[in-house]
């Protein structure tokens, strides 16, 4: 079991990117953190880095899209720390392709994980949370979730604002149980899922033209608006979708 006075919070999706920045974040915040993702080698590398830097962390491999790795992974949480306060609920694929050429495959792929693997995880979260009265959870989704920027990512899109429906959702079934779920919209964020966006729908290049300080985000900038939503001091904030993006929902 855990320190009672130190908060566990779940990261999933915590093998690169968004996910393995703010799992860092989280440490550095004083949080024990549980890192999840398919990519053990990664996954693993990433909670060494964590440790070596004086944070508590552990990597447990989870593919979101399979029911039995998140009961697992929740079971390994429970019988670890005994209780979760926070989630960073991160894991995330894009989808590329026009509606008339994108293949079932992808959609479907984009979904799995996306809305799917969402609701997979959301599930044992707000059954923990419910029970131990207590808990906060950010779903990381995307701007695409608000606002349908552009062409060429669909299924991506669809995904997105299904989870952001899934949100307003949880927050509703379960704010008298002590629990709150609000999501983070991110624009366009350093990561390697925004360099391989490049070639479909113009990657940083195009995004510069659209954000009104014509910045590109980073992932700590992301993780600190999830770290608020996380605190007391946003104790009354419930199903949002906060924009992280510069501006760009503003206009």
């Amino acid at each position: 079991m855990s320190d009672d006075r130190v908060p566990v919070v779940l990261v999933t999706g915590a093998s690169a990117g968004i996910g393995r920045e703010a799992a860092a974040a989280f440490a550095e915040a004083g949080m024990t953190v549980v890192l999840a993702a398919r990519n053990e080698e990664r996954g693993h590398r990433a909670a060494e880095e964590i440790r070596a830097g004086g944070g508590k962390a552990q990597f447990f491999r989870c593919d979101v899209t399979e029911p039995e790795d998140v009961r697992e992974l929740f079971a390994r949480i429970t019988v670890t720390y005994g209780r979760l306060d926070y989630a960073f609920n991160n894991a995330g694929v894009p989808g590329d392709g026009r509606l008339v050429d994108v293949s079932e495959e992808d959609f479907d792929r984009a979904f799995s994980v996306n809305t799917r693997g969402l609701w997979l995880c959301l599930r044992e979260e707000l059954r923990l949370m419910a029970e131990q009265g207590h808990g906060s959870i950010v779903n990381n989704t995307s701007v695409h979730g608000l606002r349908t920027v552009f062409p060429g990512i669909g299924a991506y899109v669809a995904s997105k604002h299904a989870a952001v429906a899934l949100t307003r959702v949880a927050a509703l079934e379960h704010a008298r149980d002590g629990v709150r779920v609000n999501a983070l919209a991110p624009g366009p964020i350093e990561t390697e899922m925004l360099a391989a966006s490049e070639a479909a729908v113009g990657g940083a290049t195009t995004w510069r033209g659209l954000i009104p300080s014509g910045e590109i985000g980073t992932p700590r900038q992301v993780a600190d608006v999830a770290m608020w939503l996380f605190s007391p001091a946003s104790s009354y904030v419930n199903g949002q979708t906060i924009g992280v993006d510069g501006g760009f929902l503003a206009v």
